[in-house]
């Protein structure tokens, strides 16, 4: 006859040591971007914080964890993609293995397939139609990246998501138009980061 264990609370005695269950969630984090923003790119293929990040202490010696991203952009005229980096470790992560180039920070990056997680949306982005024949300030891309990360340590960290310009420089816009009026057109847009860690 089977039996049954019924209990109010399971308690961790010693840290590390708690109720692991492979596949199980351990915690959450989340991250919403408060407000629009803009940032400006110097260079070409150069990657720049978003201010979109999270901060996770793993509850277990070896985690794995699962995060997702989701952010709305454009820029003031030129191609834009984003990556995710392990501001710890100093990394780009969740990126296609067959892309190499890796994006500069505070100076140009290689030129080759850049390590990004989101691809660009196109030379021209959101501000002109026809190759720059007439302004339309009112669009903006959502790109949302969804992928496993295990990290090298148990240590606390940093994930955040950096904008990588791909063929040009000048302004990013996250989580609004380039078009700034207060009307319905430019509303701004939801952007977020969320980890979860998996237990294994």
């Amino acid at each position: 006859m089977a039996s049954i264990l019924q209990v109010d609370t399971i308690q961790e005695k010693t840290s590390g040591n708690g109720v692991l269950i492979p596949g199980h969630i351990l915690q959450v984090v989340n991250f919403v971007l408060p407000t629009a923003t803009s940032i400006s790119v110097g260079t070409t293929r150069q990657a720049v914080a978003s201010g979109i990040k999270c901060s996770i202490t793993p509850k277990s010696t070896n985690p794995l964890l699962h995060i997702s991203a989701c952010v709305e952009y454009t820029s003031s005229n030129f191609n834009v993609g984003y990556t995710l980096r392990d501001n710890t470790a100093g990394n780009f992560i969740m990126f296609n293995p067959g892309s190499t180039g890796e994006p500069g920070i505070g100076s140009a990056g290689s030129s080759q397939r850049m390590k990004i997680s989101s691809g660009g949306f196109g030379s021209y982005g959101y501000n002109t139609n026809g190759g720059g024949a007439s302004a339309d300030d009112y669009g903006r891309d959502s790109r949302t990246v969804i992928g496993t990360y295990s990290p090298p340590n148990a240590n606390t960290r940093e994930i955040e998501v950096w904008m990588v310009t791909l063929n040009g420089s000048g302004t990013v816009y996250i989580g609004r138009n380039e078009s700034n009026d207060n009307d319905g057109y430019d509303s701004y847009s939801y952007c977020s980061m969320t980890i979860m860690e998996i237990a294994q």
